[in-house]
């Protein structure tokens, strides 16, 4: 079973992707504000959506998770977990045709089973596909400072 550590920094991601593009509807920017908001939220439907079907999340040291649907199964397994404060920065970005390479870092605060206060912080690589008119994460890789 994947740590909620791993939890953790898969939900500080909010920070994936800071470009400008004319083609997608939706600009990098509001995709992170709606993940965000998602994060905060725990809708763990709402955030699988904003990743490919064939998606990879990992933080370093852990087997990845593959695919959509077991990024939603993994996510609703944490109902014990909510989310106070999720910030993400952007270290650096860019966009080649229809892909994009973020780098950045997290901070986050969860309460874990309505007592135990977490601080959870670390960088990010994130990949992103332009599908049609939307921004998809394909690729995430994570780790602690």
């Amino acid at each position: 079973m994947m740590s909620l550590k791993f939890f953790f920094t898969l939900a500080g991601f909010t920070g994936l992707l800071y470009a400008c593009t004319n083609h997608a509807k939706e600009s990098p920017e509001e995709v992170i504000k709606k993940y965000e908001r998602f994060v905060l939220e725990m809708k763990a439907d709402s955030i699988a959506r904003l990743f490919t079907t064939d998606a990879e999340i990992g933080h370093e040291g852990q087997p990845p998770v593959v695919g959509r649907d077991s990024i939603y199964s993994f996510l609703s397994s944490f109902r014990n977990v909510r989310v106070i404060h999720n910030r993400d920065e952007i270290v650096s970005s860019s966009i080649r045709d229809d892909s994009a390479v973020v780098n950045g870092s997290y901070t986050q605060t969860v309460i874990v089973s309505g007592k135990d206060t977490v601080n959870v912080a670390g960088k990010f690589t994130a990949i992103m596909v332009r599908n049609k008119n939307d921004w998809l994460i394909s690729k995430m890789k994570t780790r602690s400072d």
